[in-house]
């Protein structure tokens, strides 16, 4: 789909065959142009999965010393950030959504840039940006050498029970606002979830889409030669 994938009135061509309609579904094959819930479901748990993988490796090396978990935290949250807001500015996808073939755009199918990627996710990047100043906060209250004693597959639930009680409060927060997006996407047409009202996004559903995003850029920079 190059360009803007509706027009002015709202049309859009079915990528399955080809007929131009302004409903949300195709008239002939009823495929419909809007994402819902299952992709969406499945985008977002392969993107939980690599987030967890990551999370792993930045849990472990952070465990070092109090001065790593400072560190490796900023890291780490950066890394969210790129994966979250970065993926999506740039392709209109992350790894979980180029799996199902789904992409985030503006409501006319446009491209949407750097501020909507980022108002998109700024929910969880703000909720997970508040719990990693109480992570930050926390370790300044705990001793270097009491840290160091303790045996490197316990220092993570040690810090963990040296939380504010908000830390948990906020996962609890997190964890009802990703399940609350699923509810709003079925009470309107365009099956739009929270971000993509705070945002001013939609996401289609298109089977032409290459796994790898990138691949599309190049596509498109060749064919403009």
């Amino acid at each position: 789909m190059a360009g803007n994938i509706f027009s002015e009135k709202g049309e859009w061509t079915c990528p399955k065959c080809g007929q131009v309609t302004t409903d949300p579904k195709c008239g002939n094959c009823r495929f419909c142009i809007y994402a819902g819930f299952w992709p969406r479901f499945i985008s977002i748990w392969v993107d939980k999965g690599v987030i967890w993988a990551l999370g792993q490796f930045f849990s472990f090396s952070r465990t070092y010393s109090l001065q790593h978990f400072w560190w490796v935290n900023i890291l780490g949250y950066f890394v969210y950030l790129s994966y979250s807001v970065a993926c999506v500015a740039i392709w209109g996808q992350t790894p979980g959504k180029a799996l199902t073939k789904i992409k985030v755009v503006g409501l006319k199918g446009e491209k949407i840039g750097w501020g909507k990627a980022f108002l998109r996710n700024s929910v969880a990047a703000l909720l997970s940006l508040w719990f990693l100043i109480l992570e930050n906060q926390t370790i300044q209250h705990i001793s270097p050498a009491e840290f160091s004693a303790l045996e490197i597959s316990k220092r993570h639930a040690f810090i963990v029970h040296h939380l504010p009680k908000t830390a948990e409060i906020i996962n609890y927060i997190l964890f009802a606002f990703i399940w609350s997006e699923f509810i709003v996407l079925f009470l309107n047409k365009k099956k739009r979830a929270i971000h993509d009202f705070i945002a001013g996004t939609v996401v289609i559903h298109d089977p032409r889409l290459p796994f790898l995003p990138w691949r599309r850029s190049k596509q498109k920079a060749s064919e403009q030669l």
